[in-house]
């Protein structure tokens, strides 16, 4: 089918989702809750948060902010208060040709991914196969992200179905928003709090599930115990979920592959092809139009290819090292570099939490300072500096002081209590 255009209601929803991340309200850092929150004006951002907005909208839309035009645009853009006019500026300078996504990042300059809009329709007319049958898009994740605008904004659009953008809490008027037929698209973090929501005692109908409901989860590895639990029967309401999929992929290639929530091997997307790289070792290649376009790549992560199914493949390890923090990718060793700088921090150890402890990150401080001292330097005022220094994902939030770094009998680093 030929490709569809973006709206301008579609501009104001990504948007909206940069001016979510960067809004934080009288001038101090971002509060967790305002993610959540809907956005239709900048009333309340500072200079600087209107500036960061307008800067990743433009740079979304493949507008350089350095050019002359674009310093124009950014101009008009932080004129306007309402975002409806954001959406009707951008909409208009937008070419059309070419989206950038940013890989995420605690720490350093994320790394642009530039797609031409041919590239996103092959792969989403790969994924509307596997959803032409259902109904309606409800969909929790940011828009801005690689994974938020193919499953929602894009996907809906070759579907031609509906789409509802929904906060990614799992509160009672989550619930009310579903029916029969829907596609919850989801990320881990998501669906494990949603578990933990449906699993309580005397909740009663109103958090139950309409029948025939399918979920999707992208962005990092799910734990299989939270998709077995949830496509589990719950007494006798059932079970929440009909089905479970997910998709695996990374902001540098977009969708890769697809299973079924709790089987083994993922299937290559019908745009990619497996190749044999320089080494000899096998690869992956994408597709336009069922041709070969570009050279092999090695996939994202250390994998382990199905011994008789070419396209069949297992994800064992990830090789850039980097953690899920609420949805997002994070990097242990960047934040831990970045905590360093600060002047009363000798040592520190970042790690994410075990999950009896939460799912954020933690980080173990040997300080400059005695330590009778550090705990008056390392409670508000070292929160205040790591809000002004890291973004909320890779915030920690647990701190431990100590005089040397943990490590076990063989010397290696280890975790804490």
């Amino acid at each position: 089918m030929p490709s569809p255009a973006l709206t301008e209601d579609d501009v104001l929803h990504i948007v909206q989702s940069f001016a979510q991340v960067f809004r934080g309200g009288g001038g101090g850092p971002v509060r967790e809750a305002s993610l959540f929150l809907p956005v239709r004006t900048l009333e309340g951002f500072t200079p600087e948060q209107i500036e960061d907005t307008a800067l990743a909208a433009l740079r979304f839309f493949d507008l350089d902010p350095v050019a002359e035009d674009g310093a124009a645009l950014e101009r008009r853009l932080r004129s306007a208060a309402a975002l409806s006019d954001w959406a009707r500026i951008l909409h208009a300078a937008w070419k059309g040709g070419h989206v950038c996504f940013y890989s995420s990042g605690s720490t350093g300059e994320p790394v642009p991914h530039r797609y031409a809009m041919p590239t996103l329709a092959d792969e989403a007319d790969v994924l509307a196969a596997f959803f032409r049958s259902r109904g309606r898009i409800v969909s929790v994740m940011p828009v801005h992200h690689i994974f938020g605008f193919m499953h929602s904004v894009w996907l809906a659009k070759w579907l031609g179905v509906p789409v509802i953008h929904a906060p990614p809490l799992p509160l009672a008027g989550f619930f009310t928003l579903l029916r029969r037929g829907d596609v919850i698209m989801g990320f881990p973090f998501f669906w494990q709090s949603l578990l933990t929501v449906v699993r309580q005692e005397g909740r009663g109908a109103a958090l139950r599930f309409p029948p025939d409901v399918t979920g999707v989860t992208a962005t990092g590895p799910c734990p299989p115990w939270v998709i077995a639990g949830l496509r589990e029967p719950l007494g006798d309401a059932g079970a929440p979920l009909a089905a479970m999929l997910e998709i695996y992929g990374s902001t540098e290639t977009n969708g890769l592959g697809i299973r079924e929530g709790g089987t083994e091997w993922y299937e290559l997307y019908a745009n990619w092809e497996t190749a044999v790289l320089p080494g000899g070792e096998k690869g992956i290649r994408r597709l336009r139009k069922g041709r070969a376009t570009g050279e092999p790549m090695t996939l994202p992560d250390v994998v382990t290819w199905h011994p008789s199914e070419d396209r069949l493949f297992r994800p064992e390890r990830r090789t850039d090292k980097a953690v899920q923090v609420g949805g997002i990718n994070v990097y242990p060793e960047r934040v831990a570099a970045r905590i360093r700088t600060h002047p009363l921090v000798r040592d520190c150890a970042v790690r994410l939490m075990r999950p009896e402890e939460g799912s954020r990150l933690k980080v173990f401080i040997v300080p400059e300072c005695p330590l009778d001292e550090a705990a008056e330097h390392f409670g508000r005022p070292f929160r205040a500096w790591l809000a002004e220094n890291l973004d909320t994902a890779g915030r920690p939030k647990r701190v431990r002081i100590g005089t040397s770094l943990p490590v076990n009998a063989m010397g290696k680093p280890c975790d804490w209590d």
